[in-house]
């Protein structure tokens, strides 16, 4: 058994498994510090460009890369989280199958190359045909109730909230509703467990922007 994990843990240490198992961890990570409050599913982006032209153009690339393979519709973690785990998950049969048989020099990081981006388009490819049926339902879910939400209480669930994060938890009689918030005060004001009012609905966003509720 020991022995066995240890050969694990050695192929997915290989070029290119390690890329995809760097992803992966990262995703886990994510996923762990968003379920304790810490950071919302948005908070993950492409980052905005400043003018620079290089800039510019790289994530003018990436983001039509993303529209080509359908990559868009859904919180980028989702998307993100999908290519890590079918990447690695290639990529640790290539390593396994194929890899062993260059074992070091330049073919090693020529055909492991080769694998990774082969493996990242067929990732991209695999994670659009998923993602797909659900940004249509997504699409579908009507917005009527949101309008009807506003001047309700819903407690903080981030550590803080920002004008580009947080998140809090609105009682709807339900199993609850995550609503992600937004406020124009940036002094950490509003923390984890504070009671908030719904004061607007911020369409294009899907958020909500709030105002701290004074305790009587």
């Amino acid at each position: 058994m020991q022995e066995s994990f240890l050969v694990f843990i050695t192929k997915i240490s290989f070029y290119p498994t390690i890329v995809f198992t760097g992803l992966v961890m990262f995703v886990t990570l994510y996923w762990v510090v968003s379920l304790l409050g810490m950071a919302d599913m948005d908070s993950v982006d492409i980052a905005e460009t400043d003018g620079d032209f290089s800039t510019s153009f790289s994530t003018g690339f990436l983001t039509g890369l993303m529209l080509k393979f359908g990559l868009y519709g859904v919180p980028l973690i989702i998307i993100l989280t999908l290519i890590s785990l079918i990447g690695w998950l290639l990529s640790y049969l290539y390593t396994s199958f194929l890899h062993q048989y260059f074992d070091s020099g330049l073919l090693y990081y020529l055909f492991g190359t080769g694998a990774l981006i082969f493996v990242l388009v067929v990732s991209m490819w695999l994670t659009g045909i998923i993602i797909a049926p659900i940004r249509k339902n997504i699409a579908k879910i009507p917005k009527r109730n949101a309008s009807n939400n506003i001047g309700k209480i819903a407690i903080v669930r981030t550590l803080n909230v920002t004008d580009k994060h947080g998140e809090a938890e609105l009682n709807d009689g339900g199993a609850g509703l995550i609503l992600k918030i937004r406020t124009d005060i940036n002094d950490n004001l509003l923390t984890q467990g504070d009671k908030v009012r719904l004061v607007e609905y911020l369409e294009e966003a899907n958020t909500y922007r709030v105002a701290p509720v004074k305790e009587k």
